[in-house]
This record gives structure tokens, sequence and C-alpha cells, in this order.
């Protein structure tokens, strides 16, 4: 039944991975078979309702000897007393044609897992994590397995073991048992597959933000949601809005949120313009985990008013410098955006503006100077300044030549229009002289339809008229051998001539087609 519903899944978008457990079930070496297990530890525990806990299903070939290459196996429990929260995979295998899936409405927890090398050692399968429904007990079990031996006919060696029994009250509980067994990645399993051993502290979060997406930039807003993921084992939150990234939240007996929240809301009153750090740290049974220290950088407040200061000119004749300088406590100024009158606007760096922005190409005459500064975080500050022009500089006039017919009559464009009338010509007169072929050929295939007409009208006629005369002569009871001779002679000069003008006319029309 495993190796039938291998086949059949081959087919699929993975099949070349699945054929690959296959093929290693069913055709690696090894010895004498015996027997292996399944086994779930540990194997009893009392929790309360609400509690989580985890349990490990472990892959034991010992009796094989020769190890064993693949397993499957349905495990069942009681819907109403747990519920399976997630399923991790373990190190034993590397290939998965069924990867592990659970059904709380049907109390039951699937696997399909391979490996191309043997297994010798015991390891870990999967491990489910739980959670307690409500009061009662509960037996976990292996109701159907299956495990191949590496013999070169995929025997099945699967022995089953005792279930797993665990009982649910309304009382506290200790901590759950964490299992002896070493979690040993084997030759043929993912070391990157390991499962996570319960007793661990939660990790740091992983926060986003629609409002805050990279933690590099300025923003001019005091208003977003952070978001996040909550593992199934944590049972608090701690969020605080800090002034270093060293800052743990737990410490804050206010910051501690519980039950835990997956969603939080920065407001005005919890933000300050300048650099603070969103600090969330998450709690489960064994204690708090690491903490997430994510930067914001926040400036809601625009660049200080500012002047633009209009430098003269070594020369009464020479353009003006204009420098400018804003400044803006939070983020710094980012860029200037210059505009003379109507003209085009001109980016201006900070640089440029302390050093000096050098006017050109101004006629005499009195401008506005509008200049606007852009801190980091998108704020502007507008200034504005009166600059009289002295240096004297005209626009230049393009004048626009007229030419006349007269400046075109020169002797390379004369030549090119002499070539150029020559070819259309040429292109005219072929153009006729195919259509009086055309035309003759036309004709000359009417008249040889017509010569044929009449030449088969003709010899029609000629011909009845030499058979009548024929007829007449050979109703004659004896006929002299000369009068033989003569309608012989006619019948065959009737028919050369007629096969004769048959063929030219043909001729003629083959060169027509």
């Amino acid at each position: 039944m495993f190796f039938s519903r291998f086949i059949k899944v081959n087919r699929g978008i993975e099949g070349w991975a699945k054929a690959l457990v296959l093929a290693v079930a069913m055709f690696g070496f090894g010895g004498l078979v015996q027997a292996a297990s399944l086994e779930i530890s540990p194997a009893s525990g009392t929790y309360s309702a609400g509690q989580t806990f985890s349990t490990t299903v472990r892959l034991n070939p010992a009796g094989a000897t020769g190890g064993v290459n693949a397993a499957e196996a349905t495990i069942k429990f009681d819907p109403a007393v747990l519920s399976v929260v997630s399923i991790i995979n373990g190190p034993a295998f590397s290939m998965w044609p069924n990867d592990p899936a659970f059904s709380n409405s049907a109390g039951t927890v699937t696997f399909s897992g391979g490996n191309p090398k043997a297994l010798s050692a015991a390891s870990n399968v999967i491990t489910i994590n739980w959670r307690a429904v409500k009061d009662g007990s509960s037996d976990i079990s292996v109701t159907k397995g299956l495990i191949t031996a590496n013999d070169g006919k995929g025997t099945d060696v699967y022995q089953a073991s005792a279930p797993a029994k665990f009982t649910i009250t309304t009382a506290a509980t200790p901590t759950p048992t964490i299992p002896t067994t070493p979690t040993t990645p084997t030759e043929g399993g993912n070391s990157g597959d390991e499962a996570i051993i319960f007793g661990d502290k939660p990790r740091a979060p992983e926060v986003g933000s629609q409002a805050f997406l990279d933690p590099n930039l300025w923003y001019k807003t005091k208003d977003g949601l952070f978001t996040w993921t909550t593992p199934f084992d944590v049972n608090a939150v701690a969020i605080e809005i800090a002034a270093t990234d060293d800052n743990e939240p737990s410490k804050n007996k206010n910051a501690i949120i519980e039950p835990p929240v997956d969603e939080f809301r920065l407001t005005p009153d919890l933000l300050v313009d300048g650099v603070q750090y969103f600090s969330i740290q998450f709690k489960n049974q064994v204690g708090w985990g690491a903490t997430l220290n994510r930067k914001l950088q926040i400036d809601t407040t625009a660049p200080k008013p500012f002047k633009i200061v209009v430098n003269a000119g070594p020369t009464p004749d020479s353009f003006p410098t204009l420098t400018f300088a804003a400044e803006d406590e939070a983020s710094g100024i980012d860029y200037y955006m210059l505009m003379i009158s109507d003209q085009e606007p001109k980016k201006v760096t900070p640089e440029e503006a302390k050093l000096g922005f050098l006017l050109k190409d101004l006629e005499n005459g009195t401008y506005t100077v509008k200049v606007t500064a852009y801190d980091k975080a998108g704020n502007t500050t507008e200034s504005t300044e009166a600059l009289l022009i002295t240096a004297n500089w005209t626009k230049q006039v393009v004048e626009e030549q007229t030419g006349s017919f007269w400046d075109f009559v020169t002797p390379i464009n004369m030549l090119v229009l002499f070539l150029v009338v020559l070819i259309i010509l040429q292109f005219v007169f072929i153009w006729y002289e195919r259509k009086r072929l055309k035309e003759r050929e036309d004709k000359l295939r009417r008249e040889t339809r017509e010569i044929q007409d009449q030449m088969e009208k003709i010899f029609s006629a000629l011909r009845d008229e030499i058979y009548d005369q024929v007829n007449m002569i050979t109703k004659r009871k004896r006929l002299s051998k000369g009068e033989k001779e003569a309608v012989e002679g006619l019948n065959q000069a009737l028919e050369v001539s007629e096969t004769l003008i048959e063929k030219e006319i043909n001729d003629v029309k083959s060169i027509l087609k």
C-alpha cells in the first residue's frame, strides 16, 4: 500500500524526489530484518486546560539489521481533549513524499518520509506541539504504521509500540516533561530541520509596519501600526518605546501585556522627534526571550526659517552668487530646490548652498528667487528674496534664414533631380511595355484558340467527307490494288496532318502560358 501510493504521487511535480525515496527503500542493501518501532516521547504527562506542550515521534531502527529507509504512520488522539497547534519536521528524514499534516476534527496526524541512506540510529521524525482543550484524558497512539527495511526488498519491519497517555485537569500542573533522548542528526538527515527542543525561550520577535517600512529612513508621522506573529507557546508580550537600543521592556511592569497581542499602534503621545526604538519581547513558560529594538527615526518639524544672501560679483557686469543654509535639528537638511521667477527649478545640495550658487544667463532686471529647504523626512520651509541683475547679458537671437527657389538650383541638386526623373521614366517605360506585352499575349492566345477551333471544324468536315468517300468505295465488292492503296493513303495523310497541326497549336499554347 505504501509503495503503490509512492508510484501514484511520483507523477506530480515533485515526483523525482518521491521516486528517489521509493528507490532507496526498495533497492537499498542490508542484512537480516528483525523489527523497528515508532515511539512517542514523553509517554505520559499531566497538564492543565489551555496549557501547551510537545511530544516527539521517534523512529527506533535498533531491531532492524542493516537499518531502515522510510516510514509512514497515522497517529490518533482525542480531539475533544487535545488539539494540534503545529508540527515541526525532525532530522530523521530528508525527503517527504507526504508532508506531516494534522486534522483536529478527525483527531489524526499523518506523515510519510524517507532517506537516500539507511537510518541505523534512533532519531526524531516529527515534533508535535499540542494545546490542552479541556479536562479529560487522551491516548496518542500509532494506529497505522509502516517502516521499510534496507534489505533490497522494502520489507515492512514495523513493530507496534505502546501508546502515550496524557491527562488534562483544571489544577495548575508542573512544566512539561522534556524528552531525555538527545536529538542527533542522522547521516541522511538535514541539520536545518532539527526539531525545536521544548523548553527554549522565545526568539526575538519579527515585526513589520506599513507606516515605518525601513528603519534607516526618516518619517514625518507619529502614527503607525506594528504587527507580528505570536508563537503558540507565548503567554505574554512586553512593549516599550525606548531611547537606547539595549532596552529590555520586560523589566518595566507597565510594559507587559497579558494575554499577548499581535499588533500595537503608535500614536503621537508615545513618540517624539528624533531617534528612538520600538522595543518588544516575548515570554513563554520558560521565561522572557530575546528583545527586538527596532529603530524609529521621526521628524515632524519643518526646517527653521532661513535667509537667502545675495553676494555681488567682483565686477559690475558679473553675475551674483547666492548662499543660504537652513537648519533642522532632527533629521537634517537633505537638499534645496531653487527657482528664479518662472524658470525651471534647480536642485541644490547643502554643500553647494554653503559655498555659493553662481547665477548665469539672466538679462538685466529684477527677479524673485525662491528656495525651498527639504529635510530628510520630507518637511519643507520656503524663503524668497528679490534679486537685481545688472550683468548686461543678452540672449542671443537666432535669425531664421529664409531661402529662395534659386538656392535650391545647384549642380548637385540638379544631378540628383535628373537621376530621380530618369528612374521614374524607366519605371513608367517598363510598366508600359509590360502592359503592351500582356495585351499582345492575350490577343495571341485568343487567335490561337480561334485557329484551333477552326482547324478542328475543318478537319472534322474533311474527315467526314473522306470517310463518306471511302465508305462508298469500300462498298464495292472488289477493289483494285490502286484503289485500296489510295484509301489507306488518304486515311494516313488525314491522321498525320491532324496530329501535326494539333502539336503546333499545343506548342504555341505552352509558350503563352
